[in-house]
């Protein structure tokens, strides 16, 4: 990932991004720092690029000439995100951190003195970032922390992948405390749990201290904790894509197979801090994808399809349409069969599809199954798309879509 920081201090932004992790990943090639100077793209023979303001006031603005050029002298793509650090501006947070790294390359403009001419920011600016609500001499130390919390989704710049993942304010939770050796110090004993070996209680106790902590600490995060279910059905393809999302969107994620009879029986009870995703699809006796033939049978179809073609037939339309009729209301007698346990209490609840395809096949019952939900004390669906052919960056970009929910009480 590439770094281009337009500010009137380089050697800031070196001292900094040249040193501990950032910096090895820097001599890895894993990331790429390039600091351009503003002053570099004046516009006069004394490397001046602030002036008065107009309609006076103390200090001086940077004029937009130089900012403009030292941008345009960087981007390459049109839609390169040109970042802002200004304390005018929401304030960073994990989910925009994510989002960030999702990026190849990405432009942080540094202000300085009284600020940037505003004509330039509207012409150039794709984003504003704050790190926090108070003000600094100029903008070289947030691009700082920009890059370090960006960089740490980088592959590769981490030693443990699980590192930048589960931390503090994943879940919108507090990370949980910490222990090394020795066992004692000080009068104070590691926690008998963490040493019991049992990863089953370790976790349970982890997620209690995060929460806590959370509580103590910030409990305006709470606000935006919810617990996440997945319930899946059908082949292990959705399976595997359920544990994957869910695995993205939280450490303490549950999976549920409603292929298991046993747990179709069982009442489940859910609230309002929870968050329920249910993978949507239309199976077989097999428990396959019915939506989906296999490319045999795709081929005779096709083939049988255009032989009638050629020949002058009409589609058979009422038959046809009598089978999706019949495949729609089993479909939807299915899906409230398996799930009629299900009770909620203003619950959150989103609805994943397999692709774009599949989505338009299920559209029908899934309104049908959405009012069932509803009836049962769920909030109206939200619909997202996340399937095992997406690449990496496809996937990441649907749970932080998810995530982005959360963070700004949109569900």
């Amino acid at each position: 990932m590439k770094f281009h920081v337009l500010t009137l201090f380089p050697e800031m932004i070196r001292n900094i991004t040249e040193t501990s992790i950032v910096g090895r990943a820097v001599k890895s090639n894993l990331i790429d720092v390039n600091t351009v100077n503003m002053r570099d793209f004046s516009v006069n023979r004394h490397m001046r690029v602030d002036d008065y303001p107009y309609g006076g006031g103390a200090g001086m603005v940077i004029e937009a000439e130089p900012v403009y050029r030292a941008i345009m002298s960087v981007k390459q793509h049109t839609d390169t995100r040109v970042i802002y650090m200004t304390p005018q501006a929401e304030v960073l947070n994990q989910t925009k951190v994510e989002e960030l790294a999702l990026e190849d390359e990405i432009i942080i403009l540094c202000g300085h003195y009284e600020g940037i001419d505003e004509r330039v920011l509207q012409e150039c600016v794709t984003d504003y970032i704050s790190i926090g609500d108070y003000v600094l001499t100029g903008g070289e130390l947030g691009a700082a922390v920009l890059i370090d919390a960006v960089s740490r989704f980088v592959p590769g710049v981490l030693s443990n992948d699980e590192s930048s993942q589960f931390e503090s304010h994943q879940d919108n939770l507090l990370e949980y405390p910490h222990y090394t050796r020795p066992e004692k110090w000080h009068g104070h004993s590691v926690p008998g749990v963490l040493l019991s070996g049992d990863h089953r209680k370790i976790e349970e106790w982890r997620l209690e201290k995060s929460k806590e902590r959370t509580l103590e600490r910030r409990p305006d995060l709470l606000k935006k904790n919810f617990a996440v279910h997945s319930l899946w059905y059908g082949s292990e393809g959705f399976r595997e894509a359920a544990g994957e999302l869910t695995s993205k969107l939280s450490r303490y994620g549950e999976l549920y197979d409603y292929n298991r009879r046993k747990l179709q029986k069982t009442i489940k009870y859910f609230g309002e801090k929870d968050l329920i995703l249910i993978f949507l699809n239309r199976e077989t006796d097999t428990g396959e994808s019915r939506g989906e033939m296999s490319p045999k049978d795709e081929k005779a179809r096709s083939a049988e399809k255009t032989s009638g073609e050629l020949c002058g037939e009409k589609p058979q339309t009422g038959k046809h349409s009598e089978e999706e009729n019949a495949k729609q209301n089993e479909a939807e007698a299915s899906m409230k069969e398996r799930f009629r346990n299900l009770r909620g209490k203003n619950t959150h609840c989103i609805f994943i599809y397999g692709g774009q395809e599949q989505k338009q096949e299920l559209e029908a019952e899934a309104e049908v199954f959405s009012r069932f939900l509803m009836k049962k004390g769920f909030r109206k669906p939200e619909e997202f798309m996340f399937h095992m052919d997406m690449n990496e960056k496809e996937k990441n970009m649907c749970a932080l879509k998810i995530r982005s929910l959360a963070d700004n009480e949109k569900f």
